[in-house]
């Protein structure tokens, strides 16, 4: 049976290298040809080797490289790296790790900076080629279980952090074109290795500087994987996990690059190694999936908490993580890192929590941030500012830090954030703003509607289709009215389906930005916004099923800054005995249609849970209403009191019920506090909760005349899978019960003294290149760092390659959304 299987797998991959353009014996180049085409090496092992087959790869690699001006480079496109046992604990064995290496010319000891990647090395390589011409070797490995790697993929686990720190601090400073320096590049998942890998490496003893990583550059990176990447206030993810996953696996199961030959040659025992690893890629795929399916995967702990790179944070909490990596190892505060993130990316709160605490002990000369109005496509590439991919912002950043040029930038402001509403960047001393920069507020919910905006179909309500939806937003308190009900019938008990979320900006943040691709070009290359004129930049559709409050036209200005809270009591009433009969029933459907006998998905939509989710949105004097925050939590993962405290809620007929507060020891974004996720608490029908909503972290300026509003709802789908237990869930506002939404706005004090205004998209390039503000440094330094001719190709490679992945998932996603709708 293994051997047939065999046999079909190495028929399949033969079918895969003629569709890859290559013969099965190798084609030798001569020497002129390799000149003349792409200076092709073998690993130092045999340096001496000759050509490499014409593979599609390696000519791409090589064009690229002309295009860079990196001509005379010289590739290595299958590198053997093998990790030992002895140098991981976490391995069962030693591991084979596949590399591309690309060099400059000369015999110069180089600086190397590594990419590792799960999305196929051959395609990730591309990403480093404008720092080639700057003098840096350019390393993109495949991680364990991916592209040609042996072994199993463990997605961010132990084992593949001590794999990428071998690479680091023993593989490269070992290698003979090494001067023993090392940094690291790359966007989402090679973000996250960076920072993971960080926690891990060798640090000098007298100093604390790690030996050989000397900077990193990761770009929209995450910090908890449960939270930032899983279940959004204990809410499971459907729309990110799933698709990402897939991606990962579609990749795995490609025919390994080494099928293009080792060492210069294609050999039988090449041929039966690759066969070997597809094969194991393929058996795993199941594995995968099994990550988010295992009952044990539903909560959080050590498995995601292996996973995230707070656990290298300097802070660590009370008590400890329980295994040495999370409790033993901290990131050095003398590792320079420059991090990227987007208001509107998936990873926002990791990106920002990063900075705030992973970085805190970092002196502000060796932690930069840029963050951007950017999902999490548009900032993987840093849309509009083209120095990042051409190479020309992390060249500048590791010639700073690693080759010790005396080119310091963003020194006095380090954090630069896009505003949004003003449309523009601006440079800040710290995240988050220090105290002189911001002044706390609050807005009340109340039980009264706002006034109507003119034009405006949603608030004008000829029809009154909406009363029981749209109330005020105070700055005073107003307990007078009737509560609020928001009423929860899904899809199963509404032909209509009844779920939040499809019409939202949700459903473009979560599917990673895909369907926003040309509206982001537009806006970022062509200086053209047309965001007001897209589905999901307008919030009334998906709202008008949703319980709105929304404040009357402001008077001034105001900017909003940092996360925000929505604090509130509600009690829960769930569906009938009919309507429980009938979740139970489609449960069964499902489970039957599925062939199991228990599925964990069907298992937890049918819990007696509520989703809470709340939109922050900025409402325009036409009504148009665009979302610039969000938040999630699930019922059951409240912040409960953890000492079992019951109060008594007397409601205005005299009805008693049992009343539960928060936590008191809760603090809002506490990175830290976990009990909760850790150890979710059901409901009781009919008892009164109180509830605390994390929106994460935005900035946007609500313009004179815009409206602030704050939604409520029970669903947000395709992001959160949803709960089909219909509920009715009275939001309970008086005199003992307040509703509140808390923020942090910014003033304009000390302009150029504590903040300075940068400009707008385009004008990112030569600030960041010209010495840290415009007008400083020379227009020769904007020449050699900026849009120069020269980089420009690096540029459009690199995003060419970042492109091959959202372009297959918009399709899908539109096709998602059309069947929600």
């Amino acid at each position: 049976m293994v051997k047939g299987l065999k046999v079909t797998v190495l028929l399949m991959l033969f079918m895969a290298l003629v569709s890859l353009g290559c013969s099965g014996d190798g084609v030798e180049l001569s020497s002129s040809d390799i000149n003349n085409e792409y200076n092709l090496i073998s690993d130092d092992s045999c340096e001496g080797c000759s050509g490499q087959l014409d593979s599609t790869a390696a000519r791409q690699i090589s064009e690229a490289l002309t295009e860079a001006g990196a001509e005379d480079a010289r590739i290595a496109l299958n590198v053997r790296v093998t990790v030992p046992m002895s140098e991981n604990p976490k391995s069962s064995g030693d591991c084979d790790l596949w590399a591309t290496i690309i060099r400059p010319a000369g015999d110069k000891k180089l600086p190397t900076i590594l990419i590792a990647a799960p999305y196929r090395r051959e395609l990730c390589v591309l990403t480093g080629i404008g720092l080639v011409s700057r003098g840096y070797n350019v390393m993109a490995v495949d991680i364990r279980g991916t592209g040609t790697s042996s072994g199993e993929w463990a997605s961010f686990d132990l084992v593949e952090q001590y794999d990428i720190r071998y690479v680091v601090d023993r593989y490269i400073p070992a290698r003979t074109w090494s001067d023993g320096t090392v940094g690291m590049f790359g966007m989402s998942y090679l973000a996250i290795i960076q920072v993971l890998t960080a926690g891990l490496v060798d640090l000098d003893p007298k100093t604390g500087e790690p030996k050989h990583l000397k900077a990193i550059f990761p770009i929209v990176p995450m910090s908890d994987a449960y939270r930032d990447i899983v279940a959004h206030g204990g809410n499971l993810d459907l729309a990110f996990i799933p698709m990402w996953l897939g991606m990962v696996d579609m990749l795995a199961i490609l025919p390994p690059t080494i099928l293009l030959g080792v060492n210069g040659e294609l050999t039988p025992a090449i041929i039966d190694e690759a066969a070997d690893v597809w094969l194991e890629h393929w058996n795993y795929v199941p594995e995968t999936v099994g990550m988010i399916m295992d009952i044990d995967h539903m909560k959080d702990g050590y498995f995601y908490d292996a996973k995230s790179p707070m656990i290298y944070w300097p802070q660590k909490p009370v008590g400890g993580w329980g295994f040495p990596e999370g409790d033993n190892y901290t990131i050095s505060s003398k590792l320079p890192v420059f991090t990227v993130g987007g208001w509107f990316d998936i990873f926002t709160r990791g990106t920002l929590n990063n900075y705030q605490y992973g970085f805190s002990k970092h002196a502000t000369s060796d932690k930069k941030m840029l963050i951007g109005e950017y999902y999490h496509m548009s900032g993987s590439a840093a849309m509009g500012i083209n120095s990042t991919f051409s190479g020309a912002l992390p060249g500048r950043w590791f010639d700073w830090k690693i080759k010790g040029k005396d080119d310091p930038f963003m020194e006095e402001f380090p954090v630069i954030l896009y505003v949004m509403g003003e449309n523009k960047w601006r440079a800040e001393k710290s995240w988050p703003l220090p105290a002189s920069r911001v002044s706390t507020k609050a807005l009340y919910l109340t039980k009264f509607a706002p006034s109507a905006i003119s034009g405006d179909w949603y608030t004008e309500d000829e029809d009154g289709e909406f009363a029981d939806n749209n109330f005020s937003l105070s700055t005073a308190k107003n307990v007078a009215g009737d509560n609020p009900v928001l009423v929860h019938k899904p899809i199963v008990f509404d032909p209509n389906m009844n779920l939040n979320g499809a019409n939202s900006r949700s459903a473009v943040r979560w599917g990673a930005g895909a369907n926003a691709m040309v509206s982001d070009m537009y806006k970022f290359y062509l200086n053209n916004n047309i965001d007001e004129k897209q589905w999901y930049d307008d919030e009334r559709t998906d709202e008008k099923k949703c319980l709105t409050f929304t404040t009357e036209p402001l008077s001034g200005d105001m900017e909003i800054v940092g996360p925000v809270t929505l604090k509130f009591w509600a009690k829960t009433e769930f569906g009938t005995e009919l309507e429980q009969a009938g979740v139970e029933f489609t449960a069964a459907v499902l489970k039957k249609k599925f062939g199991v006998e228990s599925n964990l998905l069907i298992d937890v939509m049918k819990s007696r849970d509520v989703q809470w989710v709340s939109e922050l949105t900025d409402v325009f004097p036409d009504g148009h209403a665009r979302n610039v925050s969000s938040g999630w939590l699930a019922a059951s993962h409240r912040q409960y009191d953890p000492t079992g405290l019951v109060g008594t809620y007397v409601d205005e007929n005299g009805e008693e019920t049992a009343q539960h507060a928060l936590d008191p020891d809760y603090v809002p974004f506490d990175p830290f506090y976990d009990r909760p996720d850790k150890n979710p608490l059901l409901i009781n029908e009919g008892d009164l909760y109180q509830y605390c909503i994390e929106l994460w972290p935005t900035c946007n300026v609500f313009k004179k005349g815009h409206r602030v509003r704050v939604s409520i709802s029970a669903s947000d789908f395709p992001h959160l899978l949803p709960f089909m237990q219909p509920s009715t869930n009275t939001i309970v506002i008086d005199d003992k019960h307040e509703a509140r939404i808390d923020f942090s706005t910014a003033n304009k004090n000390d302009e150029n003294d504590t903040w300075e205004w940068v400009g707008e998209t385009k004008d990112m390039d030569k600030y960041l290149m010209s010495g840290g503000s415009i007008g400083c440094g020379t227009s020769a330094d904007a020449a050699v760092y900026g849009r120069s001719g020269r980089n420009m190709p690096a540029e459009m490679v690199s995003f060419a390659v970042f492109m091959l992945f959202p372009l297959g998932l918009i399709m899908l996603t539109r096709k998602l959304r059309r069947r929600a709708c």
